[in-house]
């Protein structure tokens, strides 16, 4: 957090070098430009603040927004502007609009993202996704899943409307069974509260079923012993049972149709160092037969990429990544550090795994990859 915060603290530092020299050639005095560089002097306390660790919840959400408004758009002014510089010295008609068109994409660039955060945050999409498994038991045959991930309800702050508009969409699919995939909070399981009433509406003939995701084992929050943590854990676990929630922790459950077995799998989060992983795929398999079908939750994809893609499990639904909350056409920078990052993904042994870009986020903010229910 430490160095990711002062490579922040650098971004917001660096293209006022450049604006400062560009606007004193134009203004009488520098000391009267000063006013200019206060949303910059802003958002540097509230970084600092934030890497020292004082900037908690809405605060720190100030600095967020304070870069992807302030500092995003002047990098973007600054990228557009410079090269239209150059151009202009061997294009001299071009000189007059330079300030124009820099000025105008770095307004875009702003608008764009105080949408991202307001707008796009609760964008709500439903996907829909056919998946052939060879091993189904007939008996399953269009057998509806809809898939939650990462509600991330801290950031919500306790507002329960769009987690109500999510429980209808859900219903209004009508599914047989409805999975979580973990990362039901931020920090603490305190985020749950406000929510409790409005997830327990989450109802399907075959239930819901959910796991933990890195950010329910309290990780995250600072200060806090490993015996703390798992307090905390067993917590949200029980929180999530009271709303009727079958929360599976290295275990298995079955859903029976007639003489027809399906078998749900879900272990504790697996994931790419440095997450810590707490998950035990052998003991969640364990007592059952090897010719049932099985789907395995598992919160992180990576999980899947390293293991799960050379056994017997049919399908694997994984969350986790949030396609990083942003997507321009097919890609995410997500793709950069993930490679299964959102979708449906077919293993070396014809295994599928999918992957819901999920719902909420760390932070407010979703641009392209939407806010997604997954059918």
């Amino acid at each position: 957090m430490l160095r990711f915060s002062f490579l922040l603290i650098l971004l917001t530092l660096l293209p006022d070098l450049y604006l400062w020299r560009f606007i004193t050639r134009r203004h009488t005095g520098r000391w009267r430009s000063l006013p200019l560089f206060l949303p910059t002097l802003l958002t540097l306390g509230s970084l600092g603040l934030a890497a020292a660790g004082i900037l908690t919840g809405p605060l720190l959400w100030f600095a967020f927004f304070a870069v992807l408004c302030v500092t995003f758009p002047k990098i973007v002014f600054i990228l557009i502007d410079a090269p239209l510089r150059l151009m202009a010295r061997h294009r001299p008609g071009l000189r007059r609009h330079v300030l124009t068109v820099s000025c105008l994409v770095g307004l875009i660039v702003a608008a764009v993202q105080l949408y991202a955060s307001f707008g796009g945050m609760k964008r709500l999409v439903v996907h829909r996704e056919r998946i052939t498994l060879p091993t189904l038991p007939p008996a399953f045959e269009g057998y509806r899943i809809v898939q939650l991930s990462d509600l991330h309800l801290g950031t919500y702050l306790g507002d329960t409307t769009f987690v109500s508009q999510i429980v209808d969409s859900v219903t209004a699919q009508h599914p047989d069974l409805i999975a979580f995939t973990g990362d039901l909070v931020n920090l603490h399981p305190d985020e749950l509260t406000p929510y409790l009433s409005v997830l327990s509406r989450l109802q399907a003939p075959d239930g819901v079923v959910a796991i933990l995701g890195n950010h329910d084992y309290s990780t995250y929050s600072p200060g806090l012993t490993p015996a703390e943590q798992q307090a905390l854990t067993d917590r949200l676990v029980r929180m999530e049972q009271s709303m009727g929630w079958e929360v599976l922790r290295d275990s298995h459950t079955l859903r029976l149709r007639g003489t027809d077995t399906l078998a749900l799998v879900g272990v504790e989060n697996i994931g790419k160092q440095p997450l810590t992983s707490h998950g035990d795929l052998a003991k969640a398999l364990r007592g059952l037969p090897a010719a049932r079908c099985r789907i395995l939750l598992s919160h992180d994809p990576w999980h899947w990429h390293t293991q799960v893609q050379h056994t017997n499990i049919a399908l694997t639904l994984s969350g986790h990544t949030h396609a990083m909350q942003l997507r321009l056409g097919g890609f995410s920078p997500a793709a950069l550090f993930m490679p299964e990052w959102g979708g449906l993904y077919i293993g070396a042994q014809q295994h599928p795994l999918y992957v819901s870009t999920g719902i909420g986020g760390s932070v407010p903010y979703r641009l392209g990859a939407w806010p997604q229910i997954d059918v």
